[in-house]
């Protein structure tokens, strides 16, 4: 191999990790207490961010966490509320107290957000045309008072706090059915102070 295609692949195998090291930083989406949030936040459109809070109360009824026992679903979340489930036994879900924004990938190397960051009176920068991430997909949120932590309807932790999230907390996909939980609490701080797991399983 000639000398310049070594340099060449040299300074590409500098320059990869040093361009993922800065995406690695950059906010992959942020947590909202609820809607009135969207007119604070700068870094979303404010009225997609409500659509997508309307979106989020709708996945909460269909994938919010279900426990068996109204006493593990309030000591771990609070004025969780009793539901039927398809078998017609009760169950109970937390409130929902948090949704999660995930932002497309694609706008993570936006140069154009970079731009109206940098001059924010041009023309698109305040219109959603270049000053704003655009937004990927949202998802219920649930606070769970033992940690603090902002909880997915999977059991991910999505934050401990209000705001930016980076790397795969920004993820919303959810879960193909809503988990049901028989015992020791949800989400995987819960499953780590169990020597048998978070006790979830899929079910409806």
């Amino acid at each position: 191999m000639k000398r310049s295609s070594n340099l060449r692949l040299t300074l590409m195998a500098v320059a990869i990790p040093a361009a993922l090291a800065g995406c690695e930083s950059a906010p992959t989406g942020q947590v909202l207490a609820d809607a009135h949030d969207c007119d604070l936040q700068t870094e979303v459109a404010p009225l997609e961010c409500r659509a997508e809070y309307d979106r989020a109360r709708l996945e909460h009824e269909r994938i919010a966490p279900r426990f068996e026992s109204s006493s593990q679903c309030n000591e771990q979340f609070g004025q969780c509320t009793e539901i039927t489930n398809e078998l017609g036994q009760p169950n109970w879900i937390p409130p929902m107290t948090g949704f999660l924004l995930g932002y497309v990938a694609s706008d993570l190397v936006n140069s154009r957000r970079e731009d109206c960051r940098r001059n924010p009176d041009q023309s698109d920068c305040r219109t959603g045309g270049g000053g704003y991430y655009r937004i990927g997909g949202s998802s219920p949120l649930y606070r769970d008072y033992r940690s603090g932590d902002y909880l997915k309807p999977n059991g991910d932790v999505a934050s401990d706090r209000l705001g930016k999230v980076t790397g795969k907390a920004g993820n919303t996909a959810p879960p193909a059915r809503a988990i049901t939980i028989s015992r020791s609490g949800f989400g995987s701080s819960s499953a780590a102070r169990s020597s048998f797991g978070g006790g979830g399983r899929f079910g409806g």
